[in-house]
């Protein structure tokens, strides 16, 4: 008797708890060729913190970073 091999199929699949809370990322106007990195000492619970926030919010912490200097610059 042979066996056939276990398949599953991704695209009939129900979403998970997790895919249905996740918000659509929204992609940055400026192309990677245009940007520069940047470098800074934070305290490690200040990271975590920015971190997880960003994880519950479903952005990373580069497009947080970038819309904090975005506002502080227009603030200026």
């Amino acid at each position: 008797m042979t066996r056939k091999p276990m398949t599953f199929d991704i695209d009939r699949s129900p979403p998970t708890h997790a895919e249905q809370s996740v918000k659509p990322k929204i992609a940055s106007p400026t192309p990677a060729a245009e940007r520069k990195q940047v470098g800074a000492r934070i305290p490690s619970m200040t990271y975590r913190q920015l971190k997880a926030r960003a994880a519950l919010e479903g952005v990373t912490v580069q497009t947080l970073v970038e819309k904090a200097v975005e506002q502080f610059l227009a603030t200026g």
